[in-house]
């Protein structure tokens, strides 16, 4: 039902709160220094649709209290507003750290762990997962040739077999 809807992303490891807040949740005029207009969050922006919240593990744990009353209550407040909006959003979440291991820690609240951890899908590692590596490269290849206007058409297999050959401990972002 969602497909043809809004999917909207966000970093949350690449904001300090109180932006992710306002970029999240919206904010209204004169709620804090340097909101000279109202502004829509992305949570309204993707009303109807889906928003992925990358990283959710670097978030504080005044922000987790924030954003599980989000998804308790359907429901998100704009900076300086007087009254909640009512919102539709389906969440999906990513993060690269063991969320169990933060909860455990102390580090990351178990309710919100169990709002997001509805329909966990727990991705392999690259190392682990040697026959990705192909599709994976020649779709990055891609996105280079786009940038930069080349038409560098794929891999030598010696190329390939020292790719599969090779630990990749920084996973997808260091093959990219």
């Amino acid at each position: 039902e969602r497909a043809e809807k809004p999917f909207v992303v966000e970093n949350c490891g690449a904001l300090p709160d109180e932006l992710l807040e306002s970029e999240l949740f919206g904010c209204k005029k004169g709620a804090f220094t340097g909101a000279y207009q109202d502004r829509i969050g992305l949570f309204e922006v993707a009303d109807g649709g889906t928003i992925f919240l990358d990283e959710i593990g670097e978030t504080s744990a005044s922000f987790q209290v924030k954003l599980l009353r989000v998804l308790q209550e359907g429901e998100i407040r704009p900076l300086g507003a007087q009254r909640p909006r009512r919102v539709d959003v389906r969440v999906i979440a990513a993060t690269n750290r063991d969320l169990l291991g933060e909860v455990a820690a102390g580090r990351f609240r178990r309710d919100l762990y169990y709002r997001l951890a509805a329909f966990p899908v727990h991705m392999p590692d690259l190392r682990d997962r040697p026959m990705d590596l192909p599709p994976i490269a020649d779709r990055l290849l891609g996105e280079v040739n786009r940038s930069f206007g080349r038409r560098v058409a794929g891999f030598r297999p010696e190329v390939l077999a020292a790719m599969r050959g090779y630990d990749w401990p920084g996973n997808v972002r260091e093959l990219a």
